[in-house]
């Protein structure tokens, strides 16, 4: 077997084609301790499925047990190869399908049938494409009728650009998280149909092992209408200030005014995998909103700060306008000077009692500097999991609690009641790669402190308790659902409709 083939076919299926293949390759890794090479697997987990991720998992999984993982990359290694006996073979899509597995060829018809269900801009059917949509609804499937049915949504898809949906104006503004870890294309695809279906802001996350996000949001600018579109977040040390503010710069002219930046201090274990000294968090993010903020009014910039150095320094070509900044916080210090400086706060928290600690920091900060509080944007950047099966919801949500609860603060976990020993645990299997085991962990009280998972119905009452505290926007964060499309439009007809 040609591993790196079948790793370069495996970063490419389908995101439930890769849950399925990362739950059965944790659950060879998690049955031998002492496992290392973490922050690979961390990434793995969270759903970053680039072949370096990939690659990093399954080497741990043939050292754990060759046998068991070769058997896996054997049996999702479904996709038919365009290079055999050393000739270019051209394989036609027709093919491609017919070679897929019933499993498969079920997400790819239930998702068809998904896109053609939505399309309300009229377009035209012959009666062949009419006739194998009919084929298809009955379940008689043919290679030929999936083919004629993925022209149809792609045409859908196309026409959506220039004629969206009539959307539902929403009391509450809601956002989105999309993680680029995917094809940019299916990016662009969920960007649209979240902004079809109401959601106001689309947050683009933003670390080196995926696909580039200034890049990503290109791209979902040019598809989209009228959706703010945002970084959420970057840190303010992989990049130079002046970088990030040329970047947003052009993004906010490609997009039409509909970009937002929101900076934070970063992930100190990735930074520190990069050799990045985190020093000084506090300043360097102060220091550098100021800065931003003074080239895009077009001034020339001396800044001698703590942390942020410029000389004479200054953009050309600045925006039109001062992008909005959100500053990304967690920590009392960090959470008042989003209070003293932001437009808005992203704050990773999914429980009321985290945002009432969190909006009193912000009003303190908004008061040092004699602001209006209700100025900020309070945002509660979740984790967030629906389905109408609620024990799925559920299940796609514990990987992310889990990262969650092992770098909580021990007054986090205090203010929940929550047991601080079995919150170490979880933070020292995944440090020695016992994932599974780590996952096994996650109780109730857990998942109810960290994340909002179930029915559209539990989430609407959740979501409520949120806004009672002062959350002014709301995120449907990472995982969004054990199937995003399904989580996508039951947020759509359920959820975002529930607030209108």
């Amino acid at each position: 077997m040609n591993t790196q083939e079948t790793i370069e076919k495996l970063s490419k299926m389908d995101e439930n084609a890769i849950a399925e293949f990362r739950d059965e390759l944790l659950s060879i890794i998690g049955k031998e301790p002492g496992v290392q090479d973490s922050h690979a697997l961390m990434q793995f987990v969270k759903g970053y499925k680039n072949p370096q991720a990939l690659q990093s998992a399954v080497e741990i999984g043939m050292k754990v047990n060759a046998v068991a993982t070769e058997g896996l990359l054997g049996k999702y290694a479904t996709v038919p190869a365009a290079v055999r006996s050393g000739a270019i073979k051209e394989v036609t899509l027709e093919e491609r399908i017919k070679s897929l597995s019933r499993s498969v060829q079920d997400e790819l018809l239930d998702e068809l049938l998904q896109i053609l269900a939505q399309n309300n801009v009229g377009i035209e059917l012959t009666s062949i494409e009419r006739s194998d949509i009919m084929q298809l609804v009955k379940g008689q499937r043919t290679p030929a009728a999936m083919f004629n049915a993925m022209q149809v949504a792609l045409r859908a898809i196309e026409a959506r650009k220039v004629a969206p949906a009539i959307k539902i104006e929403p009391k509450v503004r809601f956002g989105v998280e999309l993680v680029p870890s995917t094809g940019l294309d299916r990016i662009v695809e969920l960007a649209q149909r979240f902004e079809n279906g109401g959601v106001r802001n689309i947050w683009v996350t933003d670390h080196y092992t995926n696909n580039d996000p200034y890049v990503t949001l290109t791209l979902i600018a040019k598809a989209t209408n009228s959706a703010t579109l945002g970084l959420g977040i970057t840190n303010t040390y992989v990049r130079h200030v002046a970088a990030t503010a040329s970047a947003m710069s052009s993004l906010d002219k490609v997009s039409g005014g509909r970009m937002a930046l929101g900076v934070g201090a970063g992930d100190k274990p990735t930074l520190a995998s990069l050799n990045i000294d985190t020093s000084a968090p506090l300043a360097r993010v102060k220091e550098s909103v100021q800065v931003l903020r003074s080239l895009w009014r077009g001034d020339v910039v001396n800044f001698d700060g703590e942390s942020v150095k410029l000389h004479n320094a200054r953009l050309s070509l600045p925006p039109q306008r001062e992008i909005p900044v959100y500053i990304g916080a967690q920590g009392p210090r960090m959470l008042r000077l989003a209070g003293e400086i932001g437009n808005g706060a992203l704050i990773n928290a999914s429980h009321e009692l985290d945002f009432r600690v969190a909006v009193d920091a912000i009003k303190d900060g908004a008061l040092a500097t004699n602001r209006s509080a209700k100025n900020v944007d309070v945002v509660a950047y979740t984790c967030f999991s629906v389905d109408e099966d609620e024990k799925a919801a559920v299940k796609a949500a514990v990987p992310v609690v889990a990262f969650i609860a092992a770098a909580s603060p021990v007054n986090v976990l205090e203010r929940h009641d929550l047991d601080a020993v079995r919150a170490q645990s979880m933070g020292e299997m995944i440090a020695r790669g016992e994932m599974a085991k780590a996952f096994e962990l996650v109780n109730s009280d857990f998942l109810d402190a960290f994340a909002i998972a179930g029915k559209p119905s539990t989430c609407i009452d959740r979501i409520d308790n949120l806004l009672k505290v002062g959350v002014t926007q709301f995120v449907f964060g990472s995982p969004i659902g054990p199937k995003k499309a399904r989580a996508a439009d039951l947020i759509a007809e359920k959820i975002i409709p529930a607030y209108a």
